[in-house]
C-alpha cells in the first residue's frame, strides 16, 4: 500500500509538471502572437486574451495577458514543487531505515511548503484590509487551513521521528 502511495504520488508530480510545462510553453507562444503576429498552431488571439485550443481532449485555456499570468505561473509551480516534495515526503516510508537525517530533511521541507499558503493568504489578506476592501472567507481559506492542518501533522511525526532518530543512535553507542 505505501509502494502504491508512492507511485501515485510520483504520477500526480509527473502530471501536474507537464500541465506547468503545458501551459507555461502555450502562454508564452500566445503572448508571442500577440505582440509579434506570429501564427501559431492551436494558439488564438481574440480581444486582447490568448486562447489555446488543446486538440486532443477538446480543452480551451484563456491566457490572460497581465499579472494574472504570473499568478497562475507561480502557483503552478509551486504546486510542482509541493508534489514533488510530496513523492519525497512517501519515499520517506518505503525505505528501508527511516531514522535518517536525509527522511527529516524531506519532511521538514514538506512540513515549511505546507506552511507558504498560510503566508501567502496573510498578506493576500492584509493587502486587503489596506487597501479598505472587506476580507471574504472563500474557498482559498479552506484549502490553506488544509495545508496548515497537514502541516501541523507532519510536524507531529517528524517529532517522533527525531526522537526514533534519537533512540536508534543510542542504541547504535551500546554495545
Amino acid at each position: 500500500m505505501k509502494k502504491l502511495a508512492y507511485f501515485t504520488a510520483l504520477i500526480l508530480f509527473y502530471f501536474i509538471a507537464a500541465v506547468l510545462l503545458f501551459v507555461f510553453l502555450f502562454s508564452i507562444l500566445s503572448f508571442l502572437e500577440l505582440k509579434f503576429g506570429i501564427q501559431i498552431p492551436f494558439v488564438e488571439v481574440v480581444e486582447n486574451r490568448g486562447k489555446v485550443h488543446v486538440p486532443f481532449i477538446g480543452l480551451n485555456i484563456n491566457v490572460p495577458f497581465n499579472y494574472g499570468v504570473l499568478i497562475m505561473w507561480s502557483a503552478m509551480s509551486y504546486y510542482t514543487i509541493y508534489f514533488y516534495a510530496f513523492k519525497e515526503f512517501l519515499k520517506v516510508f518505503i525505505e528501508k531505515k527511516v531514522f535518517e537525517s536525509k527522511s527529516l530533511k524531506r519532511m521538514r521541507f514538506f512540513m515549511i511548503l505546507n506552511l507558504v499558503p498560510l503566508i501567502y493568504i496573510l498578506g493576500f489578506s492584509v493587502s486587503f484590509l489596506v487597501r479598505g476592501i472587506p476580507v471574504r472567507l472563500e474557498d482559498d481559506y479552506f484549502i490553506v487551513f488544509a495545508h496548515v492542518v497537514i502541516a501541523f501533522l507532519i510536524y507531529l511525526y517528524l517529532d517522533v521521528l527525531k526522537k526514533g532518530k534519537y533512540v536508534q543512535e543510542e542504541n547504535d553507542l551500546t554495545i
